[in-house]
C-alpha cells in the first residue's frame, strides 16, 4: 500500500490528459485538484493505493461503468441542460446540480412529462450527474455487503475525484484498470469482456433520480447498448456500477496503469519546470510502448452529439519533419481511427493521443474550445497492452467494431516497419 501525495494526484491529472486518448471527461486544473486532496488531509483521511494482490480473496469489489457524450438537438431540448463546448476546467459561476435538475423536472412537468402522486425529485443523496451513489447502495444489497473499493475502469481525468471520494470513507484504491492504459467509449471494451466474464447484475442510475436493475444481459455488447438508450434519454449521461469477483481481477484487470499515468504526469511536470520537451518526457516514460507518430498545426476539426457519444474528426497538417503530409483522426468519444496521407493508419485499441508539445497536456474531444485551428499539437502513439491483440479484443475493439472496413495493424508494426 502507498499513500498518495498531492503532488502524486497532480501528476496523475497531467498524465491522464496525454494517455486518455482524447476522452475520458475534462481534467480539473492542479489548483482545483490541489483542493480536492487538501480537503481530504483537512478531514484526517489518506489517499491510498493497492496493488492488485493486495486485495483479500473474500473482499467485495465493485466496478463502474457508464457512457457519456452527446445526444440529438431533440433531446437537448427535453433534458440536457449544460453545453459540452462551454466546459471549463475553473468555471466562474456555477448552479447546485442537484437543483437545476429539480427545476428542469418541474418545467417538464408543466410542459410535456407529467408526475405523479408518487414521484420524487432527484436530491443531493442520488449523486446528481451520476446516479452511482444510489446505484452502489443497491448492489451492496444485492452482493450481500458494502465493497472493500472498486476497480478504475480507465485513464481518466476524473481519477482525482475519485480517489479523494474513497479517501473521505477510508478506502483504498487499486493499481490497475479494466481498459487498460486509455479511455474507451463502450462498457464492453475491457478485460472483463475479454476473459469471458459476466456484467451482471448490474445497477445503473440516472440524473433525474432513476434505478434501473439489470440481472441477466445477452453479452457485453447488448448491455452498452441498453445503457446507450437509456443515455440517449438521460441528458447524455448514465453511470452504473457492477461487481466482479477479486479472482477474476486478479486473473484479467491491467496492472500498474494508475503508477504509469503518475509516472508520465511526473515527468512532464519536471520537463516543463526545466524548460525541455514534452515529448521527449512522455515518451521516456512510456519506455518502449510510445512512439511520436506526427507532429503540425490543427487545420480542422468537428463534432456530432448523438446517441450518447460525441463523433468527429480532426485534421491536422504536417509541420518540420511531417511538413508536406497531413493526418486525419476519427474519434468516438475517443480516438480511434488515423488516415497518413489519406491511408488508413494507425487504429485502436492501440492509442492515439494529441497533445500540446508547450504544456504536455493532451487535448480532450470533451473540450472542442481546445481544437482551434492553428494550435501546433503532436500526436503521440502508445501500444496497447498485448491482450487486446487477440482475436476477441479486435472484435471488441478494433476498427471493424466501429464499422469501418480496415484492418487493424499493430502501432510496433506501422511504425517500425
Amino acid at each position: 500500500m502507498r499513500i498518495l501525495t498531492k503532488e502524486d494526484i497532480q501528476d496523475y491529472t497531467i498524465g491522464s490528459t496525454i494517455l486518455s486518448t482524447g476522452g475520458g471527461g475534462v481534467a480539473p486544473s492542479l489548483e482545483r485538484v490541489g483542493k480536492m486532496v487538501d480537503n481530504v488531509h483537512d478531514a484526517g483521511k489518506k489517499i491510498k493505493i493497492i496493488e492488485m494482490d493486495e486485495v483479500p480473496d473474500d473482499a467485495i469489489l465493485f466496478s463502474h461503468i457508464g457512457t457519456g457524450g452527446g445526444i440529438t438537438s431533440e433531446m437537448k431540448e427535453k433534458w440536457f441542460f449544460r453545453s459540452r463546448a462551454r466546459r471549463q476546467r475553473d468555471p466562474k459561476y456555477s448552479m447546485d446540480r442537484a437543483k437545476v435538475m429539480r427545476e428542469i423536472i418541474k418545467h417538464a412537468d408543466r410542459e410535456w412529462c407529467p408526475l405523479n402522486t408518487w414521484s420524487e425529485l432527484p436530491g443531493q443523496d442520488n449523486s446528481i450527474g451520476t446516479g452511482t451513489e444510489k446505484g452502489e447502495k443497491r448492489l451492496a444489497e444485492l452482493a450481500g455487503g458494502d465493497p472493500l473499493t472498486e476497480l478504475h475502469f480507465e485513464v481518466s481525468p476524473g481519477f482525482a475525484r475519485l480517489v479523494c471520494k474513497h479517501a473521505m470513507v477510508d478506502r483504498p484504491y487499486i493499481d490497475a484498470t479494466a481498459a487498460g492504459s486509455r479511455a474507451a467509449p463502450e462498457i464492453g471494451q475491457n478485460c472483463f469482456n475479454l476473459g469471458n466474464v459476466k456484467p451482471t447484475p448490474a445497477v445503473f442510475g440516472t440524473t433525474m433520480g432513476d434505478l434501473i436493475v439489470v440481472e441477466d444481459v445477452l453479452c457485453f455488447q447488448r448491455l452498452e447498448e441498453i445503457l446507450e438508450g437509456i443515455s440517449t434519454f438521460s441528458g447524455a449521461s448514465t453511470r452504473g456500477i457492477h461487481q466482479v469477483s477479486v479472482q477474476d481481477m486478479k486473473k484479467y484487470a491491467f496492472p500498474g496503469v494508475e503508477s504509469l499515468v503518475m509516472k508520465v504526469g511526473k515527468q512532464v511536470r519536471e520537463a516543463t519546470k526545466k524548460g525541455k520537451s514534452t515529448v521527449d518526457a512522455t515518451l521516456n516514460a512510456l519506455g518502449g510502448r510510445g512512439f511520436k507518430l506526427f507532429e503540425g498545426q490543427i487545420m480542422n476539426y468537428w463534432q456530432d452529439d448523438k446517441y450518447g457519444f460525441i463523433w468527429g474528426m480532426a485534421k491536422i497538417l504536417g509541420t518540420g519533419d511531417y511538413e508536406g503530409h497531413d493526418l486525419k483522426i476519427w474519434y468516438k468519444n475517443e480516438n480511434h481511427v488515423t488516415w497518413l496521407d489519406g491511408k488508413p493508419w494507425v487504429t485502436s485499441p492501440d492509442c492515439i493521443n494529441v497533445v500540446d508539445p508547450e504544456t504536455g497536456w493532451g487535448l480532450a474531444n470533451f473540450w472542442p474550445a481546445e481544437w482551434e485551428t492553428g494550435r501546433p499539437v503532436t500526436v503521440l502513439g502508445v501500444e496497447i497492452e498485448q491482450e487486446c491483440e487477440t482475436p476477441m479484443g479486435l472484435k471488441i475493439f478494433g476498427p471493424q467494431h466501429f464499422r469501418w472496413n480496415i484492418e487493424h495493424v499493430s502501432i510496433r508494426q506501422l511504425v517500425e516497419k
